[in-house]
């Protein structure tokens, strides 16, 4: 099973390699939606999945299992889900956004768990593969809006762009979803993926997950070879953070820290609430570099 984001990667061509839960990239998506049943079997659970543990069945429990530390690596998986959660919905309220544009949607089911309007337009963009799974599986289920598959490839840039002229042609106010998605882009191909949405005016906002450059050097330290045998190497993680995007067309509103929000929901691990509690103390470059992993909210430069 491949993801829109495993078709913008080189191939793995390492022969002799040890068997690992994590076979390729697209097994994300289960890692997280095995993180998300985690996170709603708590009698504390900040949000509820009731679709989590159908879709991230044995697979995504051995592949949690498989990390170190396993269940204690959901917060930030929690806190960026928490975020974008309380974001989608202040903005189609506050926005009048009448379409969502989710980008690699992998194993996503906010078209389902949200209190969202019914007359809201929802594409879930991924390859065939991981949506067919999807789609069968919560076939019973009735989504909360007008929810619509799309099996695209977007690597191929044409048929992308098409999507695109698509979606703005019948829209006023789209919100573009990125999750998990763009760390594995190289800089050069994610600053393409934003300058083709920027040149959507209805295209008005984009809610993009980033990674800094601190937290990507920690993740492959720790996960480094697990991720390189399913060849879902992370690439992308700018220093200047979402000001990356600014020549792009898309214009930085606000950011909110995983950190942060990981420390108001209480749960960071110990340390991350120790760093979060002396801050104060702390040069603001380490500060700066702590907290430089969340969502950025952008807006078209066109609007």
């Amino acid at each position: 099973m491949m993801t829109c984001i495993e078709s913008l990667l080189p191939s793995n061509n390492k022969m002799n390699q040890p068997p690992t839960p994590l076979r390729n990239i697209s097994d994300t998506a289960f890692l997280v939606a095995t993180y998300r049943e985690i996170e709603s079997e708590r009698p504390d659970a900040i949000f509820k999945d009731p679709y989590a543990a159908l879709l991230s069945g044995d697979h995504g429990r051995r592949i949690v299992k498989s990390f170190n530390g396993n269940k204690n690596h959901s917060w930030f998986l929690v806190a960026r889900t928490s975020i974008l959660d309380g974001w989608i919905l202040e903005l189609i309220k506050s926005q009048n956004i009448d379409t969502v544009l989710n980008l690699a949607a992998g194993l996503d089911t906010r078209a389902y768990r949200l209190n969202l309007p019914t007359t809201l337009k929802w594409y879930d963009v991924d390859l065939p593969e991981i949506l067919s799974y999807k789609e069968n599986q919560l076939a019973p289920y009735k989504p909360n809006c007008i929810l619509e598959y799309v099996k695209l490839n977007l690597a191929d840039v044409s048929a992308r762009n098409l999507l695109f002229k698509k979606i703005a042609g019948e829209s006023q106010n789209t919100l573009v979803v990125s999750e998990g998605f763009l760390m594995y882009l190289t800089p050069e191909i994610a600053a393409s993926l934003a300058k083709d949405l920027s040149q959507f005016p209805q295209f008005k906002y984009w809610l993009a997950e980033l990674l800094g450059p601190y937290q990507l050097r920690w993740i492959k330290l720790k996960w480094g070879k697990q991720f390189e045998q399913a060849n879902a190497v992370m690439n992308f993680a700018p220093a200047e953070g979402p000001d990356f995007f600014i020549p792009c067309g898309w214009n930085p509103e606000k950011f909110k820290s995983s950190l942060l929000e990981a420390v108001r929901l209480k749960r960071a691990p110990l340390g991350a609430k120790l760093l979060t509690s002396i801050r104060i103390l702390l040069p603001k470059f380490l500060v700066k570099r702590l907290n430089t992993a969340g969502i950025a909210l952008l807006k078209n430069s066109k609007r």
